[in-house]
């Protein structure tokens, strides 16, 4: 395997199986990761920019509103993996999710707004607790509108555990611009660049850069709309074999309806994306291509203000000339959500 010169990752403390057959175990052997002082640091930031918004005089000035979503979500899935690495265990299960999203939108100036978020989603299963996993995300979103153009930034961080071992750790900036074309057509383009590290697959540790943009055309406001997006994305691994560009096609549709007095919205979404590797895998002795086809759909009954209950459906099919990088995934469920 090769490895380019890039700035030095943190230390692997994992050991895996090195089989390379469709079906593979997670090994148990995990050794304690180094304490997360960059973790520490997110948190301080957060915390000291929460403080200041807390006790700032001019927060009744520039207008502070708050919101909360917690949320309960019970599912069976069919092919138990982690996408990340592209394996699945061919084995299903059933897993328990419990999420939590704060978040603070700020008014600083006339039409400026600064948004903070945090969120903490974890997901327990019933057999394969190997993988149980812990996300831990954080946001900033600075927006502003000039004339009939909106701008805005937007930082992501996101750090998850496998089984309360350190596993995944994202983090991305992206620049966006949005404005009405016509009174039902909407377009909104975005560049973002992002940093993938992973312990179990250091050589998968990568820097990314993509281009997106999305039309939404407004059929009936916000009652019923469609999105048509379209993303290029380049990764730039550390082990060449896994440096890819791909191209993405998305479509989604939302209608939102009266079930009796109560209000439901439904929700369908599918994604298209063509990968091609750029240089050959040591397995198959050639370039990789990969072909990712992903649907959900979700229907949403809204109980109360503040209440309401899902059922949804992911499937998730990839193929590629790689046999271990081919599965699909199904997973169906319900979600009980309170939003403040």
């Amino acid at each position: 395997m090769s490895y380019k010169s890039k700035k030095s990752r943190a230390s692997i403390n994992y050991r895996v199986d090195s089989s390379t057959t469709s079906r593979y175990k997670l090994i148990l052997r995990l050794n304690p990761h180094p304490e997360d002082t960059l973790l520490k640091t997110r948190v301080h930031i957060i915390g000291l920019i929460m403080l200041f918004i807390g006790f700032n005089p001019m927060r009744s000035a520039a207008g502070v509103e708050f919101s909360l979503d917690l949320a309960a979500a019970y599912s069976w899935d069919d092919n138990v993996g982690l996408d990340e690495i592209e394996r699945a265990t061919g084995e299903s299960d059933e897993v328990t999710t419990l999420e939590a999203q704060g978040s603070a939108l700020i008014t600083i100036f006339d039409r400026t707004t600064l948004r903070l978020s945090a969120g903490l989603v974890d997901d327990a299963y019933s057999t394969f607790s190997v993988v149980d996993r812990r996300t831990e995300s954080w946001g900033l979103n600075l927006e502003s509108q000039r004339g009939d153009t909106t701008f805005g930034f937007n930082w992501f961080d996101v750090s998850a555990d496998l089984n309360k071992q350190q596993f995944l750790t994202y983090r991305r900036v992206s620049p966006y611009a949005a404005r009405f074309l016509s009174k039902q057509w909407f377009l909104r383009g975005e560049y973002v660049y992002g940093e993938k590290e992973i312990e179990r697959r250091p050589g998968r540790g990568a820097d990314s850069h993509s281009v997106s943009l999305d039309s939404y055309y407004f059929i009936r406001g916000l009652k019923r709309y469609a999105l048509l997006g379209y993303t290029y994305r380049v990764d730039n691994a550390e082990a060449n074999r896994y440096d890819y560009e791909s191209h993405a096609i998305k479509a989604r549709y939302i209608h939102r309806a009266a079930f009796g007095a109560l209000p439901i919205e439904f929700e369908l979404e599918t994604k298209i994306e063509d990968r091609r590797y750029k240089s050959p895998d040591p397995i198959i002795g050639t370039e990789r291509e990969d072909t990712r086809v992903r649907f959900s759909a979700e229907m949403r009954l809204i109980i109360t203000d503040f209440a309401s209950v899902a059922l949804h459906l992911k499937n998730s099919d990839y193929d590629s000339n790689l046999e271990t990088a081919t599965y699909n995934d199904l997973v169906v469920g319900t979600e009980f959500r309170l939003s403040f």
